[in-house]
């Protein structure tokens, strides 16, 4: 018994599908435009089919920011003055500021409004952990080049860190 097969059906749907596929992708990067190597919607229409949601945040520090970020995942991170922008998860994160001394308001867009406090509320989380760890081994250097020591620590429900110091020689 023998069988053949054809391909020339399949490879014809198959050009049919890539060609729509291509004509899609064209019409949705010419929405697009260009500028300064990040990409912004021109398309009304495109670009309501977005959500957006701002932050008001305690975040100062650029560095443990950034760390956060990273440690969350973040992918595509550019850093130009007052402003930190990133891809996270399915979320696309803005962070600016208006000086230095200002913390950073966060913008997060993406494609409905799912889970966008929660990841809101994860950061914040994060990054204030992050602080809090940074601190601690602050103090604690400071501590040990003052030569005191550290004689109990206790951390409680809460995450806050009591540090018991002997100031008798």
């Amino acid at each position: 018994m023998s069988v053949s097969v054809s391909a020339l059906p399949f490879m014809l749907i198959y050009s049919l599908a890539a060609s729509a596929v291509s004509a899609v992708n064209n019409s949705i990067v010419a929405g697009l435009k260009s500028g300064n190597g990040n990409l912004h919607l021109e398309n009304a229409e495109i670009a309501q089919k977005f959500f957006n949601k701002d932050f008001e945040t305690t975040i100062m520090d650029e560095a443990v920011l950034i760390k956060t970020l990273n440690e969350h995942g973040a992918t595509a991170l550019i850093k130009e003055e007052g402003t930190i922008e990133c891809n996270c998860e399915y979320f696309h994160l803005v962070f600016t500021r208006k000086s230095a001394d200002a913390p950073y308001t966060m913008k997060i867009t993406a494609n409905e409004n799912k889970g966008v406090d929660e990841i809101a509320k994860d950061i914040g989380t994060e990054y204030t952990l992050n602080a809090q760890e940074i601190s601690y081994n602050k103090i604690k250097e400071r501590l040990e080049a003052q030569n005191l020591q550290i004689t109990d620590e206790e951390i409680f429900d809460d995450n806050t860190i009591v540090l018991t110091v002997n100031l008798e020689d």
